[in-house]
Formats: structure tokens, C-alpha cells, sequence
């Protein structure tokens, strides 16, 4: 019990905290941009004994900077639908800028040492901001964020949560594993 207690002792004063306190820029603008979506296609596979698998793959294109700059994205999507989906690929959607007050920003890094080999970090940022946008009412933005890496596994875990005005609009899980 007495092992268990100094290890337990030893663990705790050896990770050491760091808090920073990074200077926040005074607006963060947000363009115009322009989604459209270009090519969608599914594809549903089936295997005696098992559930169907259907596959989604889209393209879409980001126009942003008046046109001049564009980007395509690719996502891929899996679930285990058996048919095909009813929905055509949606109209071009038009994105209006805006401006965004960063209000507050607390970042903590922990870092757990045993015999000098950095055993784990984390990364903890919770920041705030007031979204301005032509024409509508500021909208409150928070994004609490937790990094999570394991150096002895190889692993990484993030979880990103964002909300707008208290409503939680995106709850991100993300694991690596370094193979």
C-alpha cells in the first residue's frame, strides 16, 4: 500500500502545469464564400451474411476572395443504409462573412514525466467570442477543445465542442493511432 502511495505521490508532483496566456487578436474576419457542390456518388455493397455497407463520396467546391480562389474538398461518408439516398446534391449555398471578437481564451498544457520520459499530454483551450454579420444579431461562439496524446500507446484522442449562443452546433471526436 505504502509503493502504491509514494508512486501515486511521485506521479502527481512530477507533471508539471503550464497556463499561457497568448495574446488574442482584436477581430478575426470571416469571408464570403460560396459551396457548391459538383458530384456525388453512392455506391451499396452487400455480402451474404452481412449488413449492407453504403458508401458516399462527394465533391464540393469552396469559392472564396471573389471567385479568385477555389477549393475542392472531397468527403467520404459510411453507414449501413441498404438504399439509395432520395436526396439530389443541394443548390450552391452563398456563406456571408462576418467579423469575430475573440473575448476570452484559456489554454492549459499538462505534461506527466516519470524518471525524466514524458509519459502524456493534454491540451485543454476553452475560447469565446462575439460573431458580428451584416444584418443580423451578434451570435455568442464558444469552442472548448481537449487533446489528449498517450507517448507510451502512440495515441491521440481530440474532442472539439462548439456551440452558438449556448447551443451546441458540432461535438467532434477524432483518435489517431500511430501504426
Amino acid at each position: 500500500m505504502k509503493f502504491l502511495q509514494q508512486g501515486l505521490v511521485l506521479a502527481v508532483l512530477s507533471a508539471s502545469f503550464t497556463a499561457m496566456a497568448a495574446p488574442m487578436p482584436n477581430s478575426i474576419i470571416v469571408e464570403d464564400k460560396a459551396v457548391v457542390p459538383i458530384l456525388k456518388t453512392e455506391v451499396i455493397r452487400r455480402v451474404a451474411g452481412q449488413e449492407p455497407k453504403r458508401s458516399v463520396d462527394a465533391t464540393i467546391f469552396e469559392v472564396t476572395n471573389q471567385g479568385k480562389d477555389i477549393i475542392a474538398r472531397e468527403i467520404h461518408l459510411e453507414d449501413n443504409q441498404a438504399q439509395f439516398s432520395e436526396k439530389q446534391l443541394s443548390i450552391p449555398v452563398i456563406q456571408k462573412g462576418g467579423v469575430i471578437v475573440p473575448t476570452s481564451k484559456i489554454e492549459l498544457n499538462t505534461t506527466i514525466k516519470q524518471e525524466g520520459k514524458v509519459l502524456s499530454q493534454t491540451k485543454k483551450i476553452d475560447a469565446e467570442g462575439v460573431e458580428f454579420k451584416s444584418g443580423q444579431a451578434p451570435i455568442h461562439r464558444t469552442l472548448k477543445l481537449d487533446q489528449k496524446k498517450n507517448l507510451g500507446q502512440n495515441t491521440q484522442t481530440s474532442h472539439a465542442v462548439l456551440t452558438e449562443n449556448g447551443i451546441t452546433t458540432k461535438d467532434i471526436v477524432v483518435l489517431h493511432e500511430d501504426e
